[in-house]
């Protein structure tokens, strides 16, 4: 077993929460230059580790501080209040972190986990992967892996790749966790939104994988795959997780919008009309009623699967599987109202949000761009949901 001495730790009681929330004036003030890198700047992605964000999801025992959803969910919402591009990095990671940390063998996890700090970034899609089985693992002759957002911190990646049987056949997806060191960053992420996250495609070639860094994505999803770790993360289904944790960034844009709005709206007038404070028109009022009304639902929302997910994983049974396509709707759906407030507000704003140093445009870009991710795909989410109480058995890899 991998040493763990020198392992970095905050006390029971630390509210990392709290900490991320007092964190935001740094990120909006590092924003410019997280923009310009398309990645966290240094200083900040340091300060985020000493902090222990991108251990919220793992085990005590290696320093982590294997934290309950709940607080996963305010940290980065609070984070995504600051730099939504930065918060999706750190979600992404702490992810990616929960799955070697719940799935992989136990030699694994020590062996990546010993490293204080260390962090693993993923692109669980293989479509770009070529691939052959090979003695004791497989080989990946040539592969491409798309938007791998939080790569630039992260010490290993866990790709998409195919798996095969004894006789060298198609066995279904999986996910392979690799050093850094086999990976190729090709430092392309140049988006009009989540900009801070560094997002990058990344490749490999000629790279020999073992088998005991492998695992089944068909098993991670329909809760066949063993825990490492029960005692600390139990049943947490897969799927829900994977999906819902892409809301936490934005929900935090939503409640900056709502914030920024008011903090400028004594500043404006409504052209053409005789409103020379736009606070004072009633049309400004139902715009703020209503956009306040869909962040707090998505909010509603969103923690409702938190508590769904954390109550679960306290059960001695994995999470049903229509149960699972509720939770991916419905965390959809919570992002699909954030967006919708966000545009309402970008629509009152008048014309000097077209300004690119408008604070609003940048939020409406971020949010955008956020919601665009095919976990958190509407249309997707709800046909899955609505075929299987249609009755119609939908392909198991999904949820």
């Amino acid at each position: 077993m991998a040493t763990l001495t020198g392992l970095q730790s905050q006390p029971d009681e630390f509210d990392i929460a709290g900490w991320a929330r007092d964190f935001v004036p740094e990120l909006r003030a590092a924003q410019s230059e997280s923009d310009r890198l398309a990645r966290p700047p240094r200083h900040i992605a340091e300060k985020l580790k000493a902090a222990g964000v991108y251990r919220l999801t793992v085990p005590k025992v290696y320093g982590g501080l294997q934290a309950t959803t709940k607080t996963y969910m305010e940290t980065v919402t609070e984070l995504g209040r600051g730099d939504a591009g930065v918060a999706w990095a750190v979600t992404l990671v702490a992810a990616c972190n929960w799955t070697v940390a719940s799935y992989f063998r136990r030699h694994v996890v020590d062996e990546v986990f010993s490293k204080p700090n260390a962090c693993v970034a993923g692109v669980f899609s293989g479509r770009g992967c070529q691939a052959r089985k090979v003695e004791g693992g497989i080989h990946v002759d040539k592969g491409i892996w798309f938007f791998n957002s939080g790569v630039y911190e992260a010490d290993w990646d866990l790709l998409g790749v195919p798996m095969f049987d004894k006789n060298g056949e198609s066995a279904g997806p999986g996910i392979a966790l690799v050093p850094m060191s086999d990976v190729k960053l090709l430092n392309d992420w140049n988006t009009s939104g989540i900009r801070g996250s560094g997002s990058t495609n990344v490749m490999m070639e000629n790279v020999f994988i073992p088998d005991d860094r492998i695992v089944s994505l068909v098993s991670l999803t329909d809760g066949s795959q063993p825990q490492t770790f029960p005692e600390a993360f139990a049943n947490t289904a897969f799927s829900p997780m994977m999906v819902n944790i892409l809301t936490y960034p934005i929900m935090g844009l939503g409640m900056h919008m709502i914030e920024t709005f008011l903090e400028t709206l004594p500043k404006r007038d409504i052209k053409l009309t005789f409103y020379n404070r736009s606070a004072e028109a009633p049309v400004t009022h139902l715009q703020i009623g209503e956009a306040s009304a869909k962040i707090d639902a998505a909010r509603l929302i969103t923690a409702n699967v938190v508590k769904e997910m954390d109550d679960w994983a306290a059960s001695e049974d994995y999470m049903p599987q229509l149960l699972r396509a509720r939770l991916c709707r419905d965390s959809a759906f919570a992002n699909s109202l954030v967006w919708e407030a966000v545009d309402l507000l970008a629509t009152a704003s008048g014309g000097s949000f077209a300004w690119l140093s408008n604070v609003a445009n940048r939020i409406w870009q971020d949010v955008k761009v956020g919601t665009m991710h095919p976990f958190v795909s509407v249309p997707s989410n709800f046909e899955m949901y609505g075929r299987m109480v249609a009755g119609i058995k939908p392909p198991l890899m999904l949820v």
